[in-house]
């Protein structure tokens, strides 16, 4: 089951809050056991695509994130080439609540399949500036399910 190492914690609290109103994201990396020691941030890249072309990307980073794919990738070959796991991807929800939104649902399984069904999703609830709430999903078959809460996030600042 994931969890989390309190660096890892506070790297999430700390761009969470300080992005706020912003969604904020990143990667989870950790060991075999599903203990996340190191949480990376990606850049949200949402305004950017949205000031592009509004018509292809009418959203937002107030509701809505978006990662670079190469990025992403890079990221996950140089962690497990250290020995790292790539347990998950973080994302915040801003004034909103901690739970699987349809988009995410769109985004991580397109057409009901997952791009990456072993991955956890953590999305954690930033309300001026501070973080109410963390929650994990995993797919299950289905649909990704809440798995666990973490409060050890609310407790952070």
């Amino acid at each position: 089951m994931l969890s989390f190492s309190p660096a890892a914690v506070e790297a999430i609290v700390q761009h969470a809050s300080a992005g706020y109103p912003s969604e904020t994201c990143g990667l989870l990396f950790g060991d075999r056991e599903e203990r996340c020691t190191r949480a990376v941030v990606v850049p949200n890249e949402a305004d950017r695509y949205h000031a592009a072309d509004p018509i292809a990307y009418p959203r937002t980073s107030r509701d809505y994130f978006l990662m670079n794919g190469a990025k992403v990738g890079k990221l996950v070959r140089e962690a497990e080439a250290q020995g790292e796991r790539w347990l998950g991807i973080w994302h915040s929800h801003i004034d909103c609540g901690a739970y699987f939104s349809s988009e995410d649902a769109r985004t991580f399984a397109p057409d009901g399949v997952p791009t990456w069904p072993d991955l956890y999703q953590l999305v954690v609830d930033v309300r001026a500036h501070r973080i109410i709430e963390a929650r994990a999903f995993r797919w299950d078959g289905r649909c990704f399910a809440p798995v666990a809460t973490f409060p050890e996030f609310a407790r952070a600042r």
